[in-house]
């Protein structure tokens, strides 16, 4: 975790999730945010294979508040989810059939492909329009459909930044 953690609810309209295009390791073509399966989605961004460790971490989380960790888990009835996003370099685009098809193979679980959705892009333009500094971290963003971010952090989960996301997202903790 960088020093300069960010945990914030976030102000309506002052930074949107940006229009990208992705697919979900189970081959879903999506456009980020208008396909995300909630109407209040947690995205969990990574920029780094290291990440992994730190994403689960956050959905094991939010799955333990009753966030459903997963597209496939009745998303219909809680209107919150949870999705994790690897944001890959453009060069990369060219070898996303074995990429991502490395990815599903070590995964092979249905409901982790179907809430893993790989964006390649040119990160530091995805970063700039989150201001988002650098790769260094986890970024724990509820984001609308529409593209409002509505709660932000950074780092590893502790209570404190899982209280903000769980306001965000409506969903009381549970004791």
């Amino acid at each position: 975790m960088t020093e300069r953690s960010i945990i914030e609810p976030c102000h309506h309209g002052v930074v949107r999730f940006p229009d990208v295009s992705g697919r979900t390791l189970s081959g879903l073509e999506v456009t980020l945010p208008t396909d995300l399966p909630a109407n209040r989605t947690l995205c969990l961004v990574a920029f780094q294979q290291q990440h992994q460790g730190c994403v689960d971490r956050w959905i094991a989380l939010a799955e333990s508040a009753g966030v459903p960790g997963s597209p496939l888990d009745g998303v219909e009835s809680s209107q919150t989810c949870i999705v994790e996003i690897p944001v890959i370099g453009t060069r990369w685009r060219l070898g996303r059939r074995f990429i991502d098809g490395g990815m599903a193979a070590s995964i092979r679980v249905p409901r982790v492909l179907a809430r893993t959705i790989t964006v390649y892009t040119d990160v530091a333009a995805f970063q700039r329009r989150l201001n988002i500094p650098n790769s260094a971290d986890v970024h724990a963003l509820v984001v609308t459909r529409d593209g409002e971010i509505l709660a932000r952090s950074s780092g590893e989960p502790d209570d404190q930044r899982l209280d903000v996301i769980l306001t965000a997202l409506e969903t009381p903790r549970k004791a």
